[in-house]
């Protein structure tokens, strides 16, 4: 029987939102009711624990993208995404992720709902790289291969005629038979995960699949116990064609197709209106809130006190390092709550700090599928202690109201998963990050040679993007998520 008790901490419980000394015991990888007098003790006091925060919406594929995108709107990212996810062997494949899961072991996260690139069809000795980076480094894991059988250019109306000769094909791909993909995704993901990680699928986008794909792919995953994860009216282009190709909205659709359903989580969900939220609160899907993302990428300010108040259980991300280069869970918590005072509303509608912390813990545990570290007796002890010496918490005046506002990551001291501690002192325990950093510099100037031509083809194809996007016509909504221009 294997254990430890942490004594002398302050324990911030994500369900009820308060902040009492109390000791920890961890037997079995679980929290228990008894005193531990039998085990190791560890004296934590100075340090308050919070249960393990959860990042329901990233791309391990592009952690090695740091700073690659400055003013790219997300239409300019997805003509990039090709070179982003190119000319990589599975040693960058697995770098890659474990670059991702020293980022946000360091931030306090214990678990990731990971989209990695997959299209057409994922490759599956990058699918095992990924797996055993999350293993390594001892992060719970959703693994979730994004999927289309329609290019970006393609599912566009009038994106591919505006573009060059050549062009649209270099960002669509050769057209995909739905059922001979289903058969080549399954195909890749039928080797066991360890323990602690599952699979899910992400059909990438809406109008990136066709009505049989899309239907395939959730009958696949529902038939393989299989995790459910779309990009859903992320930006205003996306709601425009939805009501452009389906004369609805982007739920709608997923609505009308049977893909709803309490294993499905919507990622975004800018651009939607209080009725979609009603009906993804119906059918008991999450949504990951990703506020730094939108922002970087000018998608808007999403609804969330309106997405609460129709019922749906809210979890937090950060997207990707090309669109938010921070892994950061605790900057996730702070932008959820300041974004939701911008609307013009009354400051009861505003967001707490409580309320971001349940969404980055009880929320994401929701979208993956996990049985919510609440650091109650019975709970799994996935937890990070706090150091309360560092300036976030000087002076202690309201602990769970800084660690919102505050804190930055600086002041994670300890991990831990399943009760084994993945990091200690702020350094991992399952790799050497000192050696990581060395690989990644060894192969990044051969990696940017493989994906030369594809990340030059990409640049000259933006400009083209840029006027498609400036001159369409932009129907009414009804709505709007962006702010007025000064």
């Amino acid at each position: 029987m294997s254990g430890l008790v942490l004594k002398g901490g302050l324990v911030a419980c994500p369900l009820t939102a308060k902040v009492v000394p109390r000791d920890l015991v961890i037997r079995d990888g679980r929290i228990a009711g008894d005193h531990g007098t039998d085990l190791p003790q560890r004296d934590i006091s100075g340090h308050m624990v919070i249960a393990g925060l959860i990042n329901a919406h990233t791309h391990g594929h592009a952690n090695l993208n740091k700073g690659v995108a400055d003013l790219w709107p997300l239409e300019f990212s997805l003509t990039h995404g090709g070179w982003m996810a190119a000319g990589r062997d599975a040693q960058m494949v697995y770098d890659s992720t474990l670059l991702g899961a020293w980022d946000m072991l360091s931030s306090g996260v214990t678990a990731v709902y990971d989209l990695v690139v997959g299209m057409p069809a994922p490759e599956p000795e990058h699918l095992h790289a990924v797996a055993r980076a999350y293993h390594d480094a001892g992060l719970r894991a959703v693994i979730a291969p994004m999927v289309a059988d329609i290019g970006f250019a393609d599912s566009i109306p009038g994106l591919a005629d505006a573009l060059p000769a050549g062009r649209a094909k270099a960002l669509t791909g050769t057209p995909q038979d739905p059922q001979t993909l289903l058969r080549r995704i399954d195909e890749a993901m039928g080797f066991d995960l360890p323990e602690g990680i599952v699979w899910g699928l992400a059909p990438t986008i809406p109008h990136q699949c066709t009505p049989e794909f899309l239907q395939g792919a959730a009958d696949l995953a529902r038939a393989r116990g299989w995790r459910l994860h779309m990009h859903v009216a992320e930006s205003r282009l996306q709601a425009e064609v939805a009501r452009a190709l389906w004369n609805a909205s982007p739920v709608d659709r997923l609505h009308e197709l049977g893909i709803l359903g309490p294993d499905f989580t919507v990622g975004h969900a800018v651009w939607l209106e209080r009725r979609d939220f009603a009906t993804l609160a119906r059918y008991g899907a999450t949504i990951a809130h990703v506020p730094a993302s939108n922002q970087r990428l000018g998608a808007g300010v999403a609804p969330l006190r309106m997405m609460l108040e129709e019922g749906v259980t809210v979890a937090l991300a950060t997207d990707g390092a090309n669109s938010s280069d921070a892994m950061n869970m605790f900057e996730a918590m702070r932008h959820a709550t300041n974004l939701s005072r911008l609307w013009e509303t009354p400051a009861r509608r505003w967001v707490g700090a409580a309320q971001a912390y349940g969404m980055a813990t009880l929320g994401g545990a929701a979208a993956m599928g996990l049985a919510p570290a609440t650091l109650a007796p019975g709970a799994p002890a996935d937890l990070v202690c706090l150091s309360l010496q560092s300036p976030a918490f000087c002076p202690l005046n309201a602990p769970i109201t800084q660690m919102v506002t505050a804190e930055n990551g600086a002041s994670v001291a300890h991990v831990f998963v399943a009760g084994r501690e993945v990091l200690h002192a702020g350094r991992p325990t399952g790799f050497d990050p000192d050696a990581l950093r060395a690989r990644i510099a060894g192969f990044m100037p051969r990696l940017e040679a493989n994906r030369a031509d594809i990340r030059a083809l990409a640049e000259t194809t933006v400009p083209h993007v840029r006027r498609f996007l400036d001159n369409r016509r932009r129907p009414d909504l009804g709505f709007t998520r962006n702010l007025p221009c000064e």
